[in-house]
């Protein structure tokens, strides 16, 4: 997996930023000379970068001086922070649904770990292991993913606090209040990153459980895997952003701010691809001359001003260098062929 093509959600630098913000640190100060001037509310309905992210994290531990910051993200990670993945925990029929629907999708949310589970010694265990070295961001990653898991859990099943066990695979964090953390069993040291639960909580149902909102979830949640390939191509992403905004096509600047890059940076990853802005407007342009001159009344001169082209011979030139024949000569072919 290469990192440069990973997405995490912008939710989880939200709320780094809450955290520094906590902290009393100005958010100019661990910003600087960063792209961002200010992390807000639109992160929440946004993904960034993997490499950007972590950047972010990395200065935001460094300034905060505080090697535990991923606690602090996770205690402030509620289920519904995690989008469509919540909202499918918390209508899932049992605690062993929802583990198995965890196993299943964490990659649309924290694409570079992977969980697996199985039954040891009347204990379900669910184990995190790195599908890409996190390297620095390792331990940062692991404490908020076990925090924000113990949360949801908290919701799905409050009873199941004292029961539940979590495995750190470093040291405790040295000066370090574990809090509420200290209300289930705690481990260091251990193994592997993971959390136990005894058996026979698995098919305890979880209240106000919904199978209806469970079944549509878990669909969104197959689409969104499904199309994770595709979106890690930032080929892919752009088209989707382009047949978006048909009405107006972004110049290269513009795209790139919508993936929270500079134009300069978009332009590498697009080189990395083996492609070029310009080549994938012009794909799109193609595409929907195509749709348009077969499958609508619109005129030439209506397609060529939502093309974004200034006049019709523009667009006329550039249809014969894509398919060698004037719009209204494949008008006319698409014509003869559906009579």
């Amino acid at each position: 997996m290469i990192l440069s093509k990973i997405q995490v959600p912008g939710v989880y630098l939200f709320a780094v930023s809450e955290c520094m913000n906590d902290f009393g640190i100005d958010e100019r100060t661990w910003l600087r000379g960063t792209r961002f001037k200010k992390i807000n509310a639109s992160f929440l309905e946004t993904s960034i970068d993997f490499e950007l992210f972590q950047e972010l994290v990395l200065r935001a531990i460094r300034y905060s001086g505080n090697p535990a910051l991923g606690i602090f993200v996770g205690h402030r990670l509620s289920i519904q922070s995690h989008g469509v993945l919540g909202y499918a925990l918390m209508n899932s029929e049992n605690l062993l649904f929802a583990l198995k629907l965890i196993e299943q999708y964490v990659p649309i949310r924290m694409p570079p770990m992977k969980l697996t589970s199985y039954l040891s010694n009347n204990e379900f265990v669910v184990e995190f292991e790195e599908k890409t070295p996190l390297n620095d961001l390792k331990v940062f990653i692991i404490d908020a993913i076990l925090v924000t898991l113990k949360a949801a859990l908290d919701q799905l099943m409050p009873n199941l606090k004292k029961e539940l066990t979590l495995c750190f695979p470093y040291e405790r964090h040295k000066n370090f209040p574990y809090g509420n953390l200290s209300e289930c069993t705690l481990e260091f040291n251990a193994v592997s990153a993971s959390f136990r639960i005894p058996q026979r909580f698995m098919d305890e149902p979880i209240p106000f459980a919904n199978l209806a909102a469970y079944v549509e979830a878990e669909r969104l949640c197959a689409n969104e895997l499904k199309s994770l390939n595709y979106e890690a191509s930032y080929k892919g992403r752009i088209k989707q952003k382009l047949l978006e905004t048909t009405e107006k096509f972004p110049s290269q600047a513009v795209m790139a701010s919508l993936f929270n890059m500079t134009s300069r940076t978009l332009h590498r990853r697009l080189v990395a691809e083996e492609t070029s802005y310009r080549l994938i407007v012009e794909e799109v342009k193609q595409s929907l001359a195509i749709t348009y001159l077969s499958s609508s009344t619109m005129t030439i001169k209506e397609i060529s001003y939502f093309l974004g082209y200034e006049d019709d011979r523009n667009f006329s030139r550039a249809f014969r260098r894509w398919k060698g024949i004037s719009p209204t000569g494949y008008r006319l072919n698409c014509a003869k062929i559906s009579k």
